[in-house]
């Protein structure tokens, strides 16, 4: 395992009760986006970065059946007192599932801890697991630049990735993605996110 997988893993083991505590509810571009989603969704949904498994409960209140992926295990603990659903512990560039297992996948705020270089690897890696015409969604915090950074009052580092709202659509793209919608949302701590809604692209 390299240095940045293990960094992330071991940070996200280390503050995940307090992340569980920070982000508890849905955020309102996802409620936005949450319909078609299910709409065209024709099989399993991945969360592939479930953390915490707010989303997980999220789905299966909706019906929908899901599967969490997560590469901490600190993470999956807590999602394990939230869900039933089926809990994987993997890499998202290493995803262990055949070729079209999914009608959706739902990447919310997991590429973002990505090297950017590293990012059209991961999306090809979603593309495949996606049937076609099958959803994606994509969050990404809105910025610029890449670094290491510790959040104030946390204990560890995590890497983050920050993107402009056509970077990320032509990075959609370039991996096979067809974008269709983009929603825009201002966190309560001020954090600009973009929630890209796409379908894999034939």
């Amino acid at each position: 395992m390299d240095e940045l997988t293990t960094r992330n893993r071991n940070a996200y083991d280390r503050i995940a009760g307090e992340f569980a505590a920070r982000n508890a509810g849905m955020p309102p571009s996802y409620l936005a986006v949450a319909d078609e989603v299910q709409d065209r969704c024709v099989g399993p949904l991945l969360d592939l970065g479930c953390g915490v498994g707010r989303d997980l409960a999220f789905w299966s209140d909706r019906g929908v059946a899901a599967v969490g992926l997560d590469l901490s295990w600190g993470m999956l603990d807590f999602a394990r007192t939230r869900t039933a659903a089926p809990l994987v512990q993997a890499d998202m560039l290493r995803l262990p599932f055949p070729d079209a297992a999914f009608g959706a996948v739902w990447c919310s705020a997991s590429l973002l801890h990505l090297p950017k270089a590293l990012a059209p690897a991961a999306l090809v890696e979603m593309r495949r697991v996606l049937r076609a015409d099958g959803p994606l969604l994509a969050s990404l915090q809105e910025g610029d630049g890449e670094s290491w950074e510790r959040w104030r009052g946390e204990e560890a580092d995590r890497y983050f990735a920050r993107y402009s709202g056509e970077e990320s659509r032509a990075l959609l793209v370039e991996a096979g993605f067809t974008p269709l919608r983009l929603e825009r949302a201002v966190s309560p701590v001020g954090q600009s996110w973009l929630c890209h809604l796409a379908v894999r692209a034939e």
